[in-house]
């Protein structure tokens, strides 16, 4: 596992700023108001997009209507339309979405694009690693884990503190979002979040997760951010990022 990160780190250094994507040959900037769609199954164009700021998800819709939430992409993330055109996912933006998009690694002009690949390979490989653990998570833990660990996830990725002493982040998320994500219906989301705030773990509120007890959430859902790889997990060791003293 260590090499892997050593490894990684080496492939994600100097790809770390939208400033880069920016510079590079056939880069076309798009922004995207909240609540839209970015990309369908059915749209031609085979393109990678790295979202520079902003919230957007994939989805998947099943032959009976039902939507999957597979994946939350925050600022920094990156996708392959070519590979959610291949999964039948769409991409749609929570927020107001600003990205970049390039010629795809994936398809025929890849080798135009090889200095980027290493990123979307990358990209692709810690995406991976989100989708396994929420399969996990649904598989295999209650309704409050599926809750907490979603949310602790979030929470690592995100870089919006409300406050500098605020544990927790802006959070752009209906709680049907959520449901989706970890199968729930919205009206047993909102039932684990009252839970969970009685419990004094989670505050959900006005677009703001806050965590009072932190440590003792993590903890209880089992909460390890090493899936998160380099970059993005915290350096606490503990799966906490922590407000700024």
């Amino acid at each position: 596992m260590k090499g892997m990160q050593v490894a990684m780190e080496d492939m994600a250094r100097g790809f770390r700023t939208a400033e880069a994507t920016r510079k590079t040959e056939d880069a076309v900037t798009r922004r995207f108001s909240e609540r839209t769609v970015i990309f369908e199954p059915d749209d031609e164009g085979a393109r990678a997009v790295y979202i520079t700021s902003g919230w957007a998800m994939t989805y998947k819709v099943l032959p009976g209507g039902t939507r999957v939430v597979t994946d939350f992409l925050l600022s920094g993330d990156v996708i392959s339309k070519t590979a959610a055109q291949l999964a039948q996912e769409t991409i749609y933006a929570l927020t107001d979405v600003s990205c970049c998009e390039w010629p795809d690694v994936l398809s025929d002009d890849a080798e135009r694009v090889s200095g980027l690949s290493r990123r979307l390979r990358l990209e692709m490989l810690k995406r991976q690693a989100r989708m396994s653990e929420r399969l996990a998570n649904i598989g295999r833990r209650d309704v409050l884990e599926r809750t907490g660990h979603l949310l602790l996830e979030l929470a690592v990725r995100s870089r919006d503190f409300a406050k500098p002493t605020f544990d927790g982040f802006i959070c752009p998320l209906r709680q049907a979002d959520i449901g989706d994500a970890v199968g729930l219906s919205t009206v047993h989301v909102n039932r684990v979040l009252k839970d969970m705030r009685m419990r004094g773990l989670v505050w959900f509120r006005n677009g703001l997760v806050e965590f009072p007890d932190r440590q003792r959430l993590i903890e209880m859902v089992g909460f390890e951010d090493d899936y998160l790889l380099p970059g993005t997990a915290s350096s606490y060791g503990d799966g906490a990022r922590r407000p700024h003293s």
